[in-house]
């Protein structure tokens, strides 16, 4: 009899404890929410705008988590300055493949920006925020020269 009892206890104490962990609160797995955002760094990079100003286009990937890769986004500029501005667009790239036959244009989504002449004498900076449909964001800064 005592062993049944025993028996039952670790049963139950088993069951309270796997029916206490919600699958979010493990930390095996694949993460789902987590943003991540990478852009092309040919040309200029975000954190080089010269003094006089300039436009360049940057093919953007934002990714949720592990399995949602390059998703759709919008753009935009915390607090509105007047002095960048963003569009989403897209641009082609060509692949050239290993074999005959593999060579193609593949389109991805981009960015363009573009900021004024800087004629403030000090160093400038903006966030462009990356927004996807669930309402999270992601955010990279851009800097322009004095």
């Amino acid at each position: 009899m005592k062993r049944i009892i025993t028996s039952i206890i670790i049963a139950a104490a088993a069951v309270l404890a796997f029916s206490a962990c919600h699958k979010d609160d493990w930390k095996q797995g694949a993460d789902l929410k987590t943003l991540t955002i990478s852009y092309d760094l040919a040309g200029n990079s975000l954190d080089a705008f010269p003094a006089a100003g300039s436009t360049i286009t940057k093919a953007v990937v934002v990714s949720q988590g592990a399995i949602n890769r390059d998703i759709d986004w919008v753009v935009s500029v915390d607090n509105t300055p007047d002095w960048v501005s963003v569009e989403k667009t897209t641009m082609t790239t060509h692949f050239t493949g290993t074999y005959d036959g593999d060579d193609r244009d593949v389109e991805h989504r981009a960015v363009t920006i573009t900021v004024k002449a800087n004629a403030t004498g000090a160093k400038r900076t903006a966030v462009l925020r990356f927004t996807v449909a669930d309402g999270s964001s992601i955010s990279t800064i851009l800097t322009q020269n004095k």
